[in-house]
């Protein structure tokens, strides 16, 4: 199990920034946390052992899923400053004991092989350099029996003047990123270099998704 490791080098401006950006979350796309972890639950049931959130951001979703599951969670994130509000929050919802924050990359995850029943990356496929080597590392850490799942969207419970708005707020924000998110072909093909058989995408209203099974 990784040990908890805390950031100690971001600057003020940093945690400002990461600030802004948990307030622009909470702000705009909680429809989308919400509505997807209610996807989960309904797909999946209530998910038991251990989770992992690849890119948690600052653990929004990683709450969320929480308070909707049985899952001890390790919530993984690389930007120093957004692990720091991350923290924050994490205590501020009392949910130390059930959700594990650990600074860390994707393309080379702290975690023992075979260590996750469930992993979950929403929104962070964009940032991966390596696509094939985080969705190696991913399979690595995936328990036999295990579920992952990647890529991003509003989940299907959302209404459709949610999901147009948070939509467009998405385009301005990632700008040619967001094409990583309407082109399941492309998907496809990285989940198939990555040597992994047992997978399949879904690209629909809710959202461009790849589930994995181990």
């Amino acid at each position: 199990m990784p040990e908890e490791r805390v950031p100690a080098d971001y600057t003020e401006m940093d945690l400002l920034e990461a600030k802004r950006f948990d307030k622009k979350v909470r702000e705009h796309f909680m429809p989308a946390i919400i509505s997807t972890v209610k996807q989960i639950v309904e797909d999946y049931g209530i998910l038991q052992g251990v989770g992992v959130d690849v890119g948690c951001g600052t653990a929004i979703f990683a709450i969320e899923l929480c308070k909707h599951s049985n899952l001890k969670i390790y919530a993984l994130e690389k930007e120093k400053a957004i692990y720091e509000v991350a923290r924050m929050n994490i205590e501020n919802e009392g949910l130390t004991d059930r959700i594990i924050l650990v600074l860390g990359d994707a393309h080379k995850m702290p975690f023992e092989s075979d260590y996750a029943d469930f992993i979950i990356s929403r929104g962070s496929y964009h940032c991966w350099k390596d696509k094939v080597q985080v969705f190696k590392e991913i399979y690595r850490v995936l328990k036999k029996g295990g579920i992952g799942l990647v890529g991003g969207g509003f989940g299907r419970y959302v209404t459709d003047e949610q999901f147009e708005r948070m939509k467009s707020l998405r385009a301005r924000s990632l700008g040619e990123d967001v094409k990583a998110y309407s082109s399941p072909d492309k998907l496809q093909q990285v989940i198939n270099r990555a040597g992994i058989s047992n997978f399949r995408v879904s690209y629909d209203r809710a959202g461009l998704w790849a589930e994995i099974r181990k």
